[in-house]
């Protein structure tokens, strides 16, 4: 649909200025503090669970893998694939890993990957950034490129964040008080607002929520989700036949 298109355009657009555009002094410094939390913080509760959910060598897709700064250690130990709609993005992700990967541009709501070739797909700080109606196309997307029983690691920050809370009220002081114009990212539009809201989410696309996980390990920023892929409905219904 038209309307479709204009918006993810727009989306694209927001993304290559966010890794393109000339830096504010303090964008710059948010910049860094942002960096920080990724290598120390954040990388540390994904490798753990990506280690506990996959074994060894197996075919992931990193979707929406910006700068690359949480997977360093995973591309070594897997068979990663770079997915994102910026080259900016990509880019900057070729530069910083070392390991063997590949690099995919695209849009989410239609990945140029075979369907069920996946063993996973971890994305850390995605759909945040989409509508319901928006999520559920790419989890559906998300289901069809996956194996059987496949898995997929996600990283959500919730309303109720630390991270959240903080950049309201950096938004706030900068943009009502000084007036100073300033986005630090691109819009939040679906934050998490509890376990039962991203169990509708996922089961609604076929997924199962294996594990959540809100709290001290990364300073209360991201709901950590396992979450595993359900047969299709048709699926499904060729099974219960074969039993008959």
């Amino acid at each position: 649909m038209p309307g479709e298109i204009v918006n993810e355009t727009d989306q694209n657009k927001a993304w290559d200025e966010y890794w393109l555009k000339p830096k504010s002094p303090l964008i710059r410094i948010y910049g860094r503090i942002a960096s920080l939390y990724r290598k120390y913080l954040i990388k540390r509760n994904l490798d753990r669970l990506i280690s506990e959910s996959f074994p060894k060598n197996s075919t992931l897709v990193h979707a929406g893998c910006g700068s690359g700064q949480v997977d360093t250690d995973i591309t070594g130990e897997h068979s990663v694939i770079a997915f994102d709609m910026s080259a900016p993005a990509l880019k900057i992700y070729d530069r910083v890993h070392d390991d063997p990967h590949d690099l995919v541009r695209g849009t989410i709501f239609s990945i140029p990957i075979k369907d069920g070739s996946l063993d996973g797909i971890y994305h850390l700080g995605v759909m945040e950034h989409f509508d319901e109606q928006e999520i559920h196309q790419i989890l559906s997307e998300f289901h069809r490129i996956l194996k059987p029983g496949g898995k997929m690691v996600v990283f959500w920050p919730p309303k109720f964040g630390l991270s959240v809370s903080v950049l309201t009220i950096a938004h706030f002081v900068l943009n009502r008080v000084f007036r100073r114009g300033i986005k630090l990212h691109p819009d939040e539009i679906t934050l998490l607002r509890s376990r039962s809201h991203a169990n509708g989410l996922f089961n609604k696309a076929r997924f199962a929520v294996d594990g959540y996980y809100f709290g001290i390990k990364d300073f209360f920023t991201y709901c950590m989700l396992v979450v595993s892929k359900l047969p299709a409905a048709a699926e499904i219904d060729q099974e219960s036949a074969a039993v008959d």
